[in-house]
Protein backbone atom coordinates (compact mmCIF):
# COMPACT_ATOMS: atom_id res chain seq x y z
CA UNK A 1 0.00 0.00 0.00
CA UNK A 2 3.01 2.28 0.19
CA UNK A 3 5.29 3.67 -2.51
CA UNK A 4 2.95 6.09 -4.26
CA UNK A 5 4.33 9.43 -3.04
CA UNK A 6 7.20 10.13 -5.41
CA UNK A 7 8.78 13.46 -6.34
CA UNK A 8 8.19 15.14 -9.67
CA UNK A 9 11.91 15.50 -10.33
CA UNK A 10 11.60 17.77 -13.40
CA UNK A 11 9.69 20.23 -11.21
CA UNK A 12 12.41 20.38 -8.52
CA UNK A 13 15.28 22.81 -8.39
CA UNK A 14 18.73 21.21 -8.31
CA UNK A 15 19.20 21.98 -4.60
CA UNK A 16 15.73 20.59 -3.82
CA UNK A 17 16.49 17.37 -5.68
CA UNK A 18 19.81 17.04 -3.84
CA UNK A 19 18.04 17.52 -0.51
CA UNK A 20 15.48 14.88 -1.44
CA UNK A 21 18.19 12.37 -2.37
CA UNK A 22 20.10 13.18 0.83
CA UNK A 23 16.92 12.55 2.84
CA UNK A 24 16.20 9.27 1.05
CA UNK A 25 19.75 7.98 1.56
CA UNK A 26 19.86 8.97 5.22
CA UNK A 27 16.48 7.38 5.94
CA UNK A 28 17.89 4.18 4.48
CA UNK A 29 20.97 4.56 6.69
CA UNK A 30 18.83 5.34 9.75
CA UNK A 31 16.76 2.21 9.18
CA UNK A 32 19.91 0.12 8.95
CA UNK A 33 21.24 1.53 12.23
CA UNK A 34 18.03 1.82 14.23
CA UNK A 35 15.74 -0.96 12.96
CA UNK A 36 18.12 -3.50 11.39
CA UNK A 37 19.66 -3.91 7.93
CA UNK A 38 16.83 -6.16 6.73
CA UNK A 39 14.35 -3.37 7.42
CA UNK A 40 15.93 -1.30 4.63
CA UNK A 41 14.11 -3.56 2.18
CA UNK A 42 10.88 -1.82 3.23
CA UNK A 43 12.15 1.70 2.49
CA UNK A 44 9.54 3.69 0.57
CA UNK A 45 9.20 7.16 -0.89
CA UNK A 46 6.18 7.80 1.32
CA UNK A 47 8.37 7.91 4.41
CA UNK A 48 10.81 10.30 2.76
CA UNK A 49 7.81 12.61 2.46
CA UNK A 50 7.06 11.99 6.14
CA UNK A 51 10.64 12.91 7.10
CA UNK A 52 10.45 16.17 5.17
CA UNK A 53 7.00 17.00 6.57
CA UNK A 54 8.06 16.45 10.17
CA UNK A 55 11.35 18.30 9.69
CA UNK A 56 9.37 21.36 8.64
CA UNK A 57 6.99 20.93 11.59
CA UNK A 58 9.87 20.44 14.03
CA UNK A 59 11.96 23.21 12.41
CA UNK A 60 14.90 20.88 11.83
CA UNK A 61 17.16 21.77 8.91
CA UNK A 62 19.60 18.87 9.11
CA UNK A 63 23.29 18.77 8.28
CA UNK A 64 24.32 17.21 4.97
CA UNK A 65 27.53 15.16 4.77
CA UNK A 66 29.13 13.18 1.96
CA UNK A 67 29.19 9.45 2.71
CA UNK A 68 29.62 6.09 1.04
CA UNK A 69 27.23 3.19 1.47
CA UNK A 70 27.00 -0.47 0.47
CA UNK A 71 24.81 0.38 -2.50
CA UNK A 72 27.23 3.06 -3.70
CA UNK A 73 30.68 2.10 -2.34
CA UNK A 74 32.83 4.00 -4.83
CA UNK A 75 31.22 7.41 -4.79
CA UNK A 76 30.33 9.61 -1.86
CA UNK A 77 26.72 10.76 -1.81
CA UNK A 78 25.05 13.58 0.14
CA UNK A 79 23.25 12.31 3.24
CA UNK A 80 21.55 14.07 6.12
CA UNK A 81 22.80 13.40 9.61
CA UNK A 82 20.55 11.08 11.63
CA UNK A 83 18.39 13.04 14.05
CA UNK A 84 15.22 12.39 16.06
CA UNK A 85 13.02 12.95 13.02
CA UNK A 86 14.83 10.35 10.94
CA UNK A 87 14.87 7.90 13.84
CA UNK A 88 11.12 8.31 14.35
CA UNK A 89 10.34 7.81 10.66
CA UNK A 90 12.63 4.76 10.43
CA UNK A 91 10.94 3.15 13.43
CA UNK A 92 7.38 3.93 12.34
CA UNK A 93 8.12 2.63 8.83
CA UNK A 94 9.05 -0.75 10.28
CA UNK A 95 6.13 -0.64 12.69
CA UNK A 96 3.65 -0.12 9.85
CA UNK A 97 5.34 -2.82 7.78
CA UNK A 98 4.78 -5.35 10.57
CA UNK A 99 1.16 -4.32 11.07
CA UNK A 100 0.48 -4.30 7.32
CA UNK A 101 1.91 -7.80 6.90
CA UNK A 102 -0.27 -9.07 9.73
CA UNK A 103 -3.28 -7.49 8.04
CA UNK A 104 -2.33 -8.99 4.66
CA UNK A 105 -2.12 -12.45 6.19
CA UNK A 106 -5.59 -12.05 7.70
CA UNK A 107 -7.15 -10.38 4.68
CA UNK A 108 -5.61 -11.99 1.60
CA UNK A 109 -6.18 -15.30 -0.13
CA UNK A 110 -4.13 -17.65 -2.27
CA UNK A 111 -0.72 -16.48 -3.43
CA UNK A 112 -0.99 -13.05 -1.81
CA UNK A 113 -1.57 -14.67 1.58
CA UNK A 114 1.35 -17.06 1.10
CA UNK A 115 3.61 -14.23 -0.02
CA UNK A 116 2.63 -12.15 3.02
CA UNK A 117 3.50 -15.06 5.32
CA UNK A 118 6.88 -15.55 3.65
CA UNK A 119 7.75 -11.86 3.81
CA UNK A 120 6.52 -11.65 7.40
CA UNK A 121 9.15 -14.20 8.40
CA UNK A 122 11.85 -11.67 7.47
CA UNK A 123 10.62 -9.30 10.18
CA UNK A 124 12.26 -11.54 12.77
CA UNK A 125 15.48 -9.77 11.73
CA UNK A 126 14.00 -6.33 12.41
CA UNK A 127 14.72 -4.69 15.72
CA UNK A 128 11.85 -4.62 18.20
CA UNK A 129 9.56 -1.63 18.54
CA UNK A 130 11.02 1.22 20.57
CA UNK A 131 9.35 1.04 24.03
CA UNK A 132 8.75 4.80 23.77
CA UNK A 133 6.50 4.16 20.76
CA UNK A 134 4.49 1.28 22.26
CA UNK A 135 1.45 3.51 22.82
CA UNK A 136 1.62 4.61 19.18
CA UNK A 137 1.85 0.99 18.02
CA UNK A 138 -1.17 0.07 20.17
CA UNK A 139 -3.13 2.98 18.70
CA UNK A 140 -2.25 2.01 15.12
CA UNK A 141 -3.08 -1.64 15.79
CA UNK A 142 -6.58 -0.63 16.93
CA UNK A 143 -7.10 1.36 13.74
CA UNK A 144 -5.97 -1.56 11.59
CA UNK A 145 -8.27 -3.87 13.57
CA UNK A 146 -11.15 -1.46 12.85
CA UNK A 147 -10.19 -1.51 9.18
CA UNK A 148 -10.08 -5.31 9.19
CA UNK A 149 -13.51 -5.45 10.83
CA UNK A 150 -15.00 -3.46 7.96
CA UNK A 151 -13.19 -5.69 5.47
CA UNK A 152 -14.60 -8.81 7.17
CA UNK A 153 -18.06 -7.26 6.87
CA UNK A 154 -17.25 -6.85 3.16
CA UNK A 155 -18.37 -3.22 3.26
CA UNK A 156 -19.03 -1.34 0.05
CA UNK A 157 -18.31 2.03 1.68
CA UNK A 158 -15.08 3.26 0.13
CA UNK A 159 -15.03 6.37 2.32
CA UNK A 160 -15.33 4.37 5.57
CA UNK A 161 -12.25 2.22 4.96
CA UNK A 162 -10.26 5.03 3.33
CA UNK A 163 -11.00 7.30 6.30
CA UNK A 164 -9.61 4.79 8.79
CA UNK A 165 -6.40 4.47 6.79
CA UNK A 166 -6.26 8.26 6.51
CA UNK A 167 -6.65 8.55 10.27
CA UNK A 168 -3.85 6.02 10.68
CA UNK A 169 -1.39 8.02 8.56
CA UNK A 170 -2.55 11.23 10.20
CA UNK A 171 -1.67 9.73 13.58
CA UNK A 172 1.81 8.72 12.37
CA UNK A 173 2.42 12.14 10.82
CA UNK A 174 1.36 14.09 13.93
CA UNK A 175 2.52 11.90 16.83
CA UNK A 176 4.60 13.77 19.41
CA UNK A 177 4.30 17.22 17.80
CA UNK A 178 3.06 20.38 19.51
CA UNK A 179 -0.67 21.08 19.22
CA UNK A 180 -0.60 23.46 16.24
CA UNK A 181 1.75 21.37 14.12
CA UNK A 182 0.05 18.14 15.19
CA UNK A 183 -3.28 19.43 13.87
CA UNK A 184 -1.74 20.45 10.54
CA UNK A 185 0.25 17.23 10.06
CA UNK A 186 -2.72 15.10 11.09
CA UNK A 187 -4.81 16.78 8.38
CA UNK A 188 -2.11 16.26 5.76
CA UNK A 189 -1.66 12.62 6.77
CA UNK A 190 -5.41 12.03 6.81
CA UNK A 191 -6.11 13.24 3.28
CA UNK A 192 -2.92 11.70 1.91
CA UNK A 193 -3.86 8.38 3.53
CA UNK A 194 -7.32 8.43 1.97
CA UNK A 195 -5.78 9.16 -1.44
CA UNK A 196 -3.28 6.30 -1.05
CA UNK A 197 -5.98 3.85 0.04
CA UNK A 198 -8.20 4.61 -2.96
CA UNK A 199 -5.31 4.50 -5.45
CA UNK A 200 -4.09 1.21 -3.99
CA UNK A 201 -7.58 -0.30 -4.17
CA UNK A 202 -7.83 0.69 -7.84
CA UNK A 203 -4.44 -0.87 -8.58
CA UNK A 204 -5.43 -4.07 -6.76
CA UNK A 205 -8.75 -4.54 -8.54
CA UNK A 206 -7.57 -7.15 -11.11
CA UNK A 207 -5.77 -9.33 -8.54
CA UNK A 208 -8.47 -8.93 -5.89
CA UNK A 209 -11.15 -9.92 -8.41
CA UNK A 210 -9.24 -13.13 -9.17
CA UNK A 211 -8.52 -14.10 -5.56
CA UNK A 212 -11.74 -12.85 -3.97
CA UNK A 213 -9.83 -10.56 -1.60
CA UNK A 214 -11.62 -7.59 -0.10
CA UNK A 215 -11.81 -4.50 -2.28
CA UNK A 216 -14.29 -1.74 -1.45
CA UNK A 217 -14.25 -0.41 -5.02
CA UNK A 218 -15.22 -3.81 -6.44
CA UNK A 219 -17.94 -4.05 -3.80
CA UNK A 220 -19.24 -0.63 -4.83
CA UNK A 221 -18.86 -0.69 -8.61
CA UNK A 222 -18.05 -4.25 -9.67
CA UNK A 223 -14.77 -5.49 -11.13
CA UNK A 224 -15.16 -3.42 -14.32
CA UNK A 225 -15.34 0.35 -13.90
CA UNK A 226 -17.69 2.29 -16.14
CA UNK A 227 -16.64 5.72 -17.41
CA UNK A 228 -19.04 7.28 -14.93
CA UNK A 229 -17.51 5.39 -12.00
CA UNK A 230 -13.99 6.20 -13.16
CA UNK A 231 -14.97 9.85 -13.14
CA UNK A 232 -16.44 9.56 -9.63
CA UNK A 233 -13.18 8.06 -8.35
CA UNK A 234 -11.15 10.70 -10.17
CA UNK A 235 -13.19 13.45 -8.50
CA UNK A 236 -12.77 11.80 -5.08
CA UNK A 237 -9.00 11.65 -5.54
CA UNK A 238 -8.84 15.26 -6.71
CA UNK A 239 -10.84 16.40 -3.69
CA UNK A 240 -8.32 14.75 -1.33
CA UNK A 241 -5.45 16.47 -3.17
CA UNK A 242 -7.33 19.75 -3.00
CA UNK A 243 -7.63 19.40 0.78
CA UNK A 244 -3.89 18.80 0.93
CA UNK A 245 -3.18 22.06 -0.88
CA UNK A 246 -5.02 24.25 1.66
Amino acid sequence: MFGYIKPQIPELKVKEHELYKATYCELCRAMGKRTGCMSKMTLSYDFVFLVLLRKVAEKRTGEVKMRRCIAHPFMRRPMLEIDETLEYCAKTSVMLTRLKLEDNINDSHGFKKLLARIVALSTVFFKKTDPKLKDLETNLKKKIDNLSALEIQNTDSIDSVASIFGDLLGTVASYGLDAENATLCAKIGYHLGKWIYIIDAIDDMPSDAKTGSFNAIINSFGDELSDENKNLLRIALMLELDELSH
